[in-house]
């Protein structure tokens, strides 16, 4: 047997573990869901869940973990790839809620997933939401949506919509960053 079909094979298995919850010993509880995991699996997945679980924390002794900042589904996806490894069905809304989770819970690789899709999905419309969203998660995505306006984006067509009005009011020090990069820009024409 190769080592991807012995890879596959554990990631299969893994699944199977999460969704039977089998010997599961804590479990997360979400809007009005709860799911059973396994400490040691999260754990060896993310430093957040680790530390939470090692140290005298109050999950560490309750059996229960309260997850009250992303939604059910997003939480859903983001354990299936903390047990299997596996990401499906990416759109534009839940890789910005699993980059955040991702972000959160220190899951390097996913966050890296979500920021590669962003980056190939991103466009004029959204440059400066995901150029927003990468100033406070993912200096890689904010680096490359600059890069974006810098070079595919048409910034006078830019500077006069809706969205970059509100940008320019709720993000003044980000907004002023790219203004200069397009003054730099102009410059060097």
């Amino acid at each position: 047997m190769n080592d991807f079909n012995s890879l596959n094979n554990l990631s299969t298995d893994l699944m199977h573990l999460f969704e039977n919850a089998s010997l599961a010993d804590v479990e997360l509880k979400c809007e009005s869901f709860t799911i059973p995991v396994h400490k040691f699996i999260l754990a060896a997945r993310s430093p957040v869940f680790s530390e939470m679980f090692k140290n005298e924390m109050t999950e560490s002794r309750k059996k229960t973990v309260d997850i009250t900042d992303i939604g059910f589904s997003v939480l859903r996806t983001m354990l299936v790839y903390i047990y299997t490894g596996r990401i499906n069905d990416l759109t534009m809304s839940n890789a910005q809620d699993l980059l955040y989770a991702a972000h959160k819970y220190q899951l390097t690789s996913l966050k890296n997933i979500c920021s590669e899709y962003l980056k190939n999905n991103m466009n004029d419309q959204n440059v400066l939401k995901l150029l927003e969203f990468g100033n406070c998660f993912d200096q890689n995505l904010k680096d490359f949506a600059m890069s974006f306006i810098y070079n595919k984006a048409d910034f006078s067509i830019l500077e006069k919509t809706q969205e970059w009005q509100r940008f320019r009011k709720e993000q003044t020090e980000l907004a002023m960053e790219v203004v200069s990069l397009i003054r730099n820009k102009n410059l060097n024409i």
